[in-house]
């Protein structure tokens, strides 16, 4: 089990970097092939027959060729940034059919108009990992629904860097967020290649457990027998602290470089309205996060 294709999607500059600089660490370390895209948006102005035509369509259409124009020169320039990049982490650009361990790490640009955020989700399928750099303040405000949309539909493990803390290395002590769900065991899954790679991963439960799930000891025990270098802790919960805040307090007390977790254990509306552990680690976490759902 390796990770052989990670997707980077490439929409916007900013983020863009931050994504591929990871994306490049990964690369190297599995020499794996970097499938680099940029979605546009399409720019269709049609609509059906029978739906009311919104000012939205009629703006599009009176104004087609301009938007597709300045929507080719960001395309441009954003494959001009992807070439760079590439350059400067000595990564060769080669199609994905003719990647080979043997040429080590490895990337191409692909530019397809899709509809977003489904397009990103649906290519995400076909890839052992997708890495998005989690949206600042001042980024566009579609590239969270990307996200969040990719972690969801996609059935592959996503990797999110943060805005602030630049990722250059492979990540030698790992935190693994423990609570014995579904969404946990496909967390630690799909990171098996990760792991047998760090340094140290500590598995991390937080209070009290669900009746009849697996302790976190019993997760060290299976990952030993995959090879990783694996302890566990188990603090405890009191009134009026918060499993995110214990959870990420105990990360960095051990200088964690990765956090793996599941995500959206309930319903993601669910905590959209009333607030969970997914949503409030994606909005704080400095620590890089790998999900699974």
């Amino acid at each position: 089990m390796s990770i052989k294709k990670i997707m980077v999607p490439f929409s916007e500059a900013a983020t863009g970097k931050r994504a591929f600089a990871a994306g490049a660490v990964f690369a190297k370390e599995f020499k794996a092939h970097l499938d680099v895209v940029h979605v546009r948006h399409s720019l269709s102005p049609s609509v059906p027959g029978n739906v009311y035509y919104p000012i939205a369509v009629t703006y599009v259409e009176e104004n087609l060729e301009a938007l597709t124009e300045t929507a080719n020169r960001l395309a441009a320039d954003l494959e001009k940034e992807f070439k760079t990049l590439c350059g400067k982490q000595s990564i060769d650009i080669l199609e994905t059919t003719v990647h080979t361990d043997d040429k080590g790490a490895t990337a191409s640009w692909t530019d397809v108009t899709k509809d977003m955020p489904y397009s990103l989700a649906t290519r995400a399928r076909v890839s052992d990992l997708t890495i998005l750099s989690r949206p600042g303040d001042n980024d566009p405000k579609y590239l969270m629904a990307d996200l969040e949309e990719t972690i969801f539909q996609s059935g592959q493990p996503v990797l999110i860097v943060s805005e602030s803390q630049s990722f250059d290395q492979f990540p030698k002590t790992v935190f693994v967020a423990w609570d014995g769900g579904r969404e946990a065991a496909r967390a630690l899954s799909a990171a098996l290649p990760i792991l047998q790679r760090a340094e140290l991963v500590v598995v991390t439960s937080v209070g009290k457990m669900d009746w009849g799930v697996e302790p976190p000891e019993n997760v060290v025990a299976f990952l030993k027998l995959h090879g990783v270098h694996a302890e566990y802790i188990h603090p405890s919960l009191e009134k009026g602290e918060s499993i995110e805040d214990i959870f990420q307090h105990r990360a960095q007390d051990k200088n964690a470089d990765l956090i793996v977790m599941g995500a959206y254990s309930h319903s993601r509306w669910r905590e959209m309205v009333l607030g969970g552990f997914t949503r409030t680690m994606l909005k704080t976490s400095n620590i890089p996060l790998l999900m699974a759902h």
